[in-house]
């Protein structure tokens, strides 16, 4: 018991950070861009579109799920790394091992492929119609994220190898 609640009360720490911290830096490119030429004045030094914005995790929480009701699937998909790392809490706790490695590991890609997919769909900036959201890197909060479901993963691994040696 010890033990799963300890692996669980440190993936629960790594989701909380992850939903506190910026997980995603976006540049906000106008939508006459495409490949184009950006006026000078609106790069900064190092030649990158001077509008960013980085979401937390809480907000990439509710804007997938938005983003899945309107149909923004590919890079939405990533939000459904969600209820399959909160399946694998349950069947951790439950002891189904077994389980609790699959959708771990399940959270784990889904998450991963879900979110990286945005490198290549520009999304749309809230209300703005003259401008999209463009995937530049992962921050830290995002590694947290995907740390969460495997942490509970690679211990259900973990106990699975030791009962069988018993």
């Amino acid at each position: 018991m010890l033990y799963r609640l300890s692996c669980l009360g440190v993936s629960l720490f790594c989701y909380g950070l992850a939903q506190a911290l910026p997980c995603l830096l976006f540049f906000i490119v106008p939508n006459d861009f495409v490949g184009k030429y950006i006026p000078s004045g609106k790069l900064n030094a190092y030649g990158y579109p001077i509008d960013i914005y980085d979401y937390s995790g809480i907000e990439l929480t509710i804007a997938g799920l938005f983003g899945l009701l309107f149909m923004q699937i590919p890079p939405a998909l990533g939000w459904l790394a969600n209820p399959a790392y909160w399946l694998s809490s349950v069947f951790f706790m439950q002891q189904k091992y077994l389980n609790a490695a699959i959708a771990g590991s399940l959270a784990v890609i889904i998450g991963y492929l879900g979110t990286i997919s945005a490198f290549w769909y520009d999304l749309p900036n809230g209300s703005s119609p003259n401008s999209h959201l463009a995937l530049d890197r992962l921050l830290a909060g995002f590694w947290f994220w995907l740390a969460a479901p495997g942490i509970i993963a690679l211990a259900s691994v973990i106990r699975m190898t030791i009962l069988r040696r018993t």
